[in-house]
């Protein structure tokens, strides 16, 4: 019973409330915003959620002895059944933030390296939940059909895993960065190579960063310029929210973004099996091919304002 709710605990918008049973009690209701998904609708979305309290209500007893093997699984699906989330999709994470701040919502979903860094910049944002979770991957997405391009980053990805170029960035770029912003990355020229679009967001920093002077830096952009260096190709960025990823490639004003959450993996509990929970967990979309992950986690944190 350990993962009851592997692919919804990837929105994490649940705080640590025990279950009890309250007939006749008010429904509560907490606001939460996610980073836009672009293989489903708000609403879709919103129903998956619904969905998937109407089924788990069930699965859990009405007494008072624990029932799971993880005292944070079994405050996390209490709270889901206790309290209904309202979704709502934000293109970016700048607009995500402002809706917390004037208390539109009340809490937002990251990742946790994210999530610790936006609270170690601004004190007025607090911590409210963290659970483990199967693991989320990021990802370098593709117009479909550009197969030779994503061959290419593939290689590359695979040999800087061998070679341990990816975990000495990310110690880098995320472990060990503290409270510091990303240094900016020097991508190297390659006279008369062919150049490399590659859509930036901003969006997770320190993963994905624009610092304020709109130069690109952290973990992706180190990536991005050790691949440069490896293919021999020019790397030039552009920045795109989120929720502007696929329109993108499809318009060619990018031949690469970075692609979050693919949770094409995650794996349904046999319990809850045949309810189709994983459903609205869908950031891909037809006309996007993706490469091999490059980084992942497993923990997501459900940030709120203090203040």
């Amino acid at each position: 019973m350990k993962k009851i709710v592997c692919a919804i605990v990837l929105i994490g918008m649940m705080y640590s409330v025990s279950y009890a049973a309250a007939p006749n009690k008010k429904e509560e209701v907490v606001y939460a915003g996610v980073l836009t998904y672009l293989g489903t609708t708000e609403q879709e979305f919103q129903e998956g959620l619904d969905d998937l309290r109407k089924a788990v209500a069930p699965l859990i007893p009405q007494d008072e002895g624990g029932w799971a093997d993880d005292d944070r699984l079994e405050a996390f699906v209490g709270s889901l059944v206790k309290t209904r989330r309202v979704i709502k999709f934000f293109d970016s994470l700048l607009a995500m933030q402002m809706a917390l701040r004037s208390r539109k919502i009340d809490e937002i979903a990251l990742p946790e390296a994210v999530g610790l860094y936006l609270t170690t910049q601004n004190p007025n944002y607090d911590i409210l939940f963290s659970l483990n979770m199967e693991p989320s991957t990021i990802s370098f997405g593709f117009k479909r059909g550009n197969t030779a391009l994503q061959k290419e980053f593939d290689t590359a990805i695979n040999a800087m895993k061998k070679d341990g170029t990816l975990a000495r960035l990310e110690r880098e770029y995320i472990t060990e960065m503290g409270a510091s912003e990303p240094d900016r990355v020097k991508f190297q020229e390659f006279k008369g190579a062919k150049t490399i679009k590659v859509a930036v967001t901003g969006d997770m920093p320190p993963i994905d960063f624009i610092a304020a002077d709109g130069t690109p830096a952290g973990y992706n952009t180190a990536v991005m310029s050790e691949i440069g260096k490896r293919l021999k190709k020019n790397i030039r960025l552009i920045s795109v929210d989120t929720g502007g990823r696929s329109a993108a490639l499809a318009s060619e004003r990018a031949d690469v973004v970075f692609w979050y959450r693919n949770t094409e993996g995650l794996k349904t509990p046999a319990k809850m099996r045949g309810k189709n929970l994983g459903g609205v967990m869908k950031d891909t979309l037809e006309g996007v091919i993706l490469s091999v992950p490059y980084y992942e986690w497993d923990t997501d944190l459900i940030i709120g304002r203090s203040k």
